[in-house]
């Protein structure tokens, strides 16, 4: 498939510039209905507060469970590791907004891509509707 990252560019406004108060976006919809949706608190020039969770298009969330089938275990193990290392990732975007405030300055770990455009698609949606 061809990726496009409109939008995506150094052009977005670093989120801890934002006034104080709490902020919600959600990403652009993937072809395959994946969606994303952050959440973060602006306090004094600082994230003090960060979450991000993406979603299937039926709505169930990717968390520790994702990639489990209903008896608890891995239905495919190549898939529930890829999906619990995709988690991490998010994890980790959101850890590291939290420390720097600015979401241009996270960076981008590998296996962890599309969480990572849909992490910068929410949070530039929350700055578009904070606007």
């Amino acid at each position: 498939g061809t990726l496009v990252l409109s939008g995506c560019g150094g052009n977005s406004q670093p989120a801890n510039t934002l006034p104080d108060g709490d902020y919600t976006g959600q990403s652009s919809i993937e072809s395959d209905g994946t969606y994303g949706i952050v959440n973060f608190v602006v306090s004094d020039g600082d994230i003090v507060d960060a979450s991000f969770v993406m979603y299937d298009p039926d709505g169930t969330p990717h968390d520790e469970s994702y990639g489990l089938g209903s008896n608890g275990k891995p239905a495919d193990q190549e898939f529930y590791q890829r999906a619990q290392n995709a988690i991490a990732a998010e994890k980790q975007y959101v850890a590291e907004f939290t420390e720097v405030g600015d979401q241009t300055q996270v960076e981008a770990v590998a296996g962890g891509s599309l969480s990572y455009r849909l992490f910068r698609s929410a949070i530039d949606d929350a700055i578009a509707n904070a606007a």
